[in-house]
């Protein structure tokens, strides 16, 4: 999402996950099964411009972020020629592995408690799968 996209810095993992729940009411209504998955690399082929927590730039895209719903991250990559600048992606490698399904019972009216235990669940499995496969990437 935006929030990720000013976090996605070159050899950085950081996940925008506490406060999204969406996709678990979703899949307690549905009955859908959840399935954690990550990407390792995917911030490798782009480089941002570094923008820390409190940094005039991070100040200002944070507030087109609010009125905007978009956060525009200032990013560049490889031109088109092998070693100049401009927007076309590094040629790096992205792996991405994926996690065992973790079993939902549909629940049309699932409680805030329900949400969070899916919550909770889903993180934690998404963090062992960071875990197992880290030091392989």
């Amino acid at each position: 999402g935006a929030q990720e996209s000013l976090d996605a810095h070159k050899d950085t993992y950081i996940i925008t996950l506490n406060n999204r729940k969406g996709f678990i009411r979703c899949a307690l209504k549905s009955g859908a099964d959840l399935v954690p998955v990550f990407s390792f690399g995917e911030n490798n082929i782009f480089y941002q411009m570094k923008n820390p927590r409190g940094s005039r730039l991070r100040w200002l895209q944070e507030k087109l972020k609010s009125i905007t719903g978009v956060a525009p991250p200032i990013f560049y990559g490889r031109g088109i020629l092998q070693y100049t600048w401009g927007y076309m992606p590094f040629r790096e490698q992205i792996v991405t592995v994926v996690g065992k399904p973790i079993h939902v019972d549909r629940n049309e009216n699932p409680t805030e408690e329900e949400v969070d235990l899916l919550h909770e669940k889903y993180m934690s499995s998404l963090r062992q799968l960071f875990e197992d496969h880290k030091t392989l990437y």
